[in-house]
Order: structure tokens, then sequence, then C-alpha cells
């Protein structure tokens, strides 16, 4: 047996010792907790953020080529409308020729 004897005050003292170490393990593990819960809000919330900023970017870029690729359409046609009047002319030339032909 050991020659010092356990002492009802150290016995109470290493209880409170144990107490208030276990409530800031407590107090520890619910900041961890909290940090944990907001760092998962927060990663929600970049994703959301990325989403609509790919949706917005998808509808610039759709936009943007949209009215370029409408601009160069309506060049193209107004420089094929004069070759297509040119045909029309041809077409009706050679009906008449034809009709005259018939004719003779």
């Amino acid at each position: 047996m050991p020659d010092d004897p356990i002492s009802l005050d150290l016995l109470a003292r290493l209880c409170q010792q144990t107490l208030q170490e276990t409530r800031a393990t407590r107090k520890e593990l619910a900041d961890v907790r909290t940090l944990s819960l907001q760092t998962i809000d927060y990663a929600r919330r970049i994703e959301r953020r990325v989403a609509e900023q790919r949706d917005d970017l998808e509808l610039m870029i759709k936009a943007e080529l949209g009215g370029s690729l409408a601009h160069l359409q309506t060049r193209i046609e107004n420089h094929l409308q004069p070759i297509e009047d040119r045909l029309r002319g041809l077409d009706l030339l050679e009906q008449r020729v034809e009709a005259l032909e018939g004719k003779v």
C-alpha cells in the first residue's frame, strides 16, 4: 500500500478538474459542429453561385452569338438578293423566249 493516503479533498479536486475538462471538450465539440455546418452552408452557397454564373454566362454567349449570326445571315441575304433577282429575270426571259419559239 502506498504511504500517501487518498483524501476526499484530492478526489473532489480530481473530479472537479475532470468535470471542467469534460465541459471544455463539449464546448469545443459544439464549436466544431457549428463550424462544420457553416462550412457546408458556405459550400452550398458557392455551388449555387457557380451555377447561377454558369447560367448567366451561357445566356450572354447565346445572346452574343445569336446577334452575330443574325447579322451575318442578314448580310448574306442582302448579298444574295441581287443574284436571286437576276435569276428570276432570266427565268422570265426564258419563258418569253419559249413562248416566242412556240409561236414561230
